[in-house]
């Protein structure tokens, strides 16, 4: 039964149908049993088809199975059955050959891959690997140990640069975005490719070399980038330029045949470009035949691997001879055999030529020096021995003329000084010998006029007595007037010889001021001269040492004298004030025996004065007495002081004699300079006559003159020496 609702007329009607089973089954059961008898016979026929199939299709795929199953495990010479049928059977095993042959290829290709991928990997050529979109999937050991080397120069350009990740980064990371966008652009057009282009990242320098894998279509698939460290390359180029632009270059083949040169060279040889090329080395260099035969020859050590060093030698083309400043060094291959043979060098010619001439000049030099300092040597040599005559007359070199000069002219003036000492030492041991004699014959005469002073003041002594016989014997006056007259005039000659003595008493200590001031100006020029000469040993050096230390002692002496000549001036100049009042007394003695005599003239006139003269005259007496004996007390003491006068004309005398003898061992051309007969004392016996003993009987001489201030020049010639 099926119900199905229809409207109609507005109303909604129910469809009813209604059918029995059987009879509704009765044509599904005529059906099924066509279907099984169809299926009979199917099944009939299908067990025909069956047996038919399993004798022509199912034994065919059987056999493919299994063909293929070898094909699977790679066994590619497997053979694929059926190959031969022109049914689908057939079709489905030449298609199974054709993979089989495919794959056969594929396994030879994928072979091969793996050995090329094998060798990339290993490669000494840095590889890196990019896909269409330009992102790297590969880089070979190579490529990762130029970026693990420099790591620090790729982190320049890429921030965070990781080795590790590279793999999967753009192409464009090497790159700044200029340089990335030009460098798309060349990739993208494989018309453009391969591409080879150096690219500095830090301080590295490579060389890039960048080409396509292609598709089926033949654009770019991939990219292949090969890098070149050209860091070292470069450098090792630069200096390889600069030896070529710089330096002498020139190649040798084993045989020694010059086979290459640059320019430098030829330049050096004074040749053109490509010069002495097949020439033998031993002909194009002048090598050492002494080193040759100690170290054997050059080309002969170059072939046993040795590289040779030094200067070598070339023949011009003008003639002349080049030098040359490196070394031989052989090119050796990988087992150490020698290939070719390098020379590298420098071109010394010029300043070897300069050093030759530098040594010749101070070859030249040196034996100027030593000719100078021989010279001087045996100059000086004779100097320190006393001869101050020795002259350099040989002329040295320019350089050192003027040393020559300098030692003539100081030889010179040395010797002139010298002989202004010696003739002035010869000066001053003549005057002091003639100094010596007029003090003593002053001495004596000093002694003999104390003497006449002694008698005066006896004679005196005896007026006195006289005069007071006269006064107590008044009475006898008359008397004894004539008597008295006599001994009067006695006694006025007497006081006119003792004025007399009084004047050459005045005369003599003037003349003894005139020799003491000559003393003090010998000094004085002993001490100028003194002081020249040691200035001059000074300036002689250690030849004038002991020159100098003769020079200081006559300095000293001549101090001495000068201080002992000023000290008999003080003397002299108080004696002369006691003389000029001696002179006085006597003049008033004198006077006294004047009245004395006019007295006794007019005694006979006048006896009632007699007594008061006589008192007068007494106490007249008395004093002229008085003053003749001071008058003999300051004779005495002249006396005392011209022996220690004489005592120290005679210390000059020996002091002037030893200065004689020392300035006698210098020869200086003069005849004072080679006295040989004058005993020569040494310094310490001299100092030793004029040492306490001597200071205490000679206190005057003993003092050392300090002025500076030079005493007046008094003239005097030989008559006033001979007044003495």
């Amino acid at each position: 039964m099926a119900t199905r609702p229809i409207g109609f007329l507005g109303a909604t009607w129910a469809l009813v149908v209604k059918e029995d089973t059987a009879e509704l089954f009765a044509p599904l059961a005529a059906l099924q049993r066509r279907i099984l008898a169809s299926g009979a016979l199917s099944l009939l026929v299908g067990l025909a088809l069956s047996l038919l199939a399993s004798r022509n299709v199912t034994r065919p795929l059987g056999a493919m199975s299994r063909a293929m199953h070898r094909v699977a495990l790679r066994d590619f010479a497997a053979d694929i059955p059926a190959t031969g049928r022109g049914d689908e059977i057939g079709n489905m095993a030449r298609t199974l050959e054709e993979l089989r042959a495919s794959l056969e290829a594929g396994e030879a290709q994928e072979a091969q891959n793996r050995f090329r991928g094998v060798a990339l990997d290993n490669s000494n050529a840095a590889v890196m690997m990019a896909g269409r979109d330009m992102t790297i999937t590969w880089v070979n050991r190579a490529m990762r140990a130029i970026l693990e080397t420099y790591r620090r120069d790729f982190n320049a350009v890429a921030k965070d640069f990781d080795t590790d990740q590279v793999i999967g980064s753009h192409l464009d990371m090497f790159h700044t975005p200029a340089l990335a966008q030009r460098v798309r652009a060349i990739l993208t057009d494989p018309s453009k490719l391969p591409f080879t282009t150096q690219i500095g990242i830090g301080e590295a320098w490579f060389s890039l070399s960048i080409n396509y894998v292609p598709d089926d279509d033949g654009q770019p698939a991939g990219y292949i980038v090969e890098w070149v460290d050209m860091t070292n390359h470069a450098v090792k180029s630069s200096i390889i330029d600069a030896i070529e632009a710089n330096q002498i270059m020139a190649e040798f083949s084993m045989a020694g045949d010059l086979t290459r040169t640059n320019a430098n060279f030829c330049a050096m040889m004074g040749q053109d470009s490509g010069c002495l090329l097949g020439r033998k080395g031993d002909a194009v260099f002048r090598f050492d035949e002494k080193l040759g035969a100690e170290r054997g020859r050059v080309f002969d050590r170059l072939n046993r691997g040795e590289s040779v060093y030094g200067r070598f030698r070339l023949p011009r083309a003008d003639g002349a001879m080049a030098t040359v400043e490196g070394g031989f060094t052989p090119v050796m291959d990988a087992k150490g055999k020698a290939l070719r043979i390098v020379l590298i060098g420098n071109d010394v010619t010029a300043t070897r030529a300069e050093i030759e001439a530098a040594e010749a000049s101070r070859a030249e030099m040196t034996a100027a020096q030593e000719a100078v300092v021989d010279t001087l040597r045996r100059q000086l040599g004779k100097l320190r021995d006393g001869d101050l005559t020795t002259r350099i007359d040989t002329v040295f070199d320019t350089r050192y003329e003027q040393l020559r000069l300098d030692f003539n002219q100081a030889a010179e003036r040395l010797e002139e000084a010298m002989r202004g000492v010696v003739d002035n030492a010869e000066l001053i041991r003549g005057e002091a010998s003639e100094i010596s004699s007029a003090a003593d014959d002053l001495s004596r005469r000093t002694e003999r006029q104390a003497a006449t002073l002694e008698e005066t003041a006896s004679a005196l002594d005896e007026l006195t007595s006289s005069v007071r016989s006269a006064a107590d014997g008044a009475a006898h006056a008359n008397a004894l007037v004539e008597s008295a007259r006599s001994d009067a005039e006695a006694s006025g000659v007497v006081v006119r010889e003792a004025v007399e003595a009084m004047g050459e008493i005045e005369s003599s200590s003037m003349q003894i001021s005139k020799i003491t001031g000559v003393i003090d100006d010998i000094a004085f020029q002993t001490n100028l001269l003194a002081l020249n000469a040691g200035v001059e040993a000074a300036r002689a050096g250690e030849a004038g040492r002991g020159f100098a230390v003769v020079a200081s002692e006559v300095r000293a002496l001549a101090q001495r004298s000068s201080e002992a000549a000023r000290e008999i001036n003080g003397l002299i100049a108080a004696s002369g004030g006691q003389v000029k009042r001696g002179v006085d007394l006597v003049g008033q003695a004198g006077k006294a025996l004047v009245g004395i005599v006019e007295g006794v003239k007019e005694i006979s006139r006048n006896v009632a004065e007699i007594a008061a003269s006589s008192q007068e005259q007494s106490a007249g007496l008395a004093e002229i007495n008085a003053a003749m004996n001071q008058l003999d007390q300051v004779t005495q003491r002249n006396a005392a002081m011209f022996e220690q006068t004489t005592a120290a004309s005679h210390a000059l005398t020996r002091e002037a004699e030893a200065l004689t003898a020392t300035t006698g061992r210098f020869r200086t051309g003069s005849a004072a300079s080679t006295s040989a007969d004058v005993a020569t004392p040494g310094f310490a016996s001299r100092r030793d006559r004029s040492g306490p003993d001597a200071a205490a009987a000679h206190p005057a001489a003993t003092r050392i003159h300090t002025s500076a201030a030079p005493a007046p020049v008094l003239a005097a010639s030989e008559d006033d020496w001979d007044e003495f």
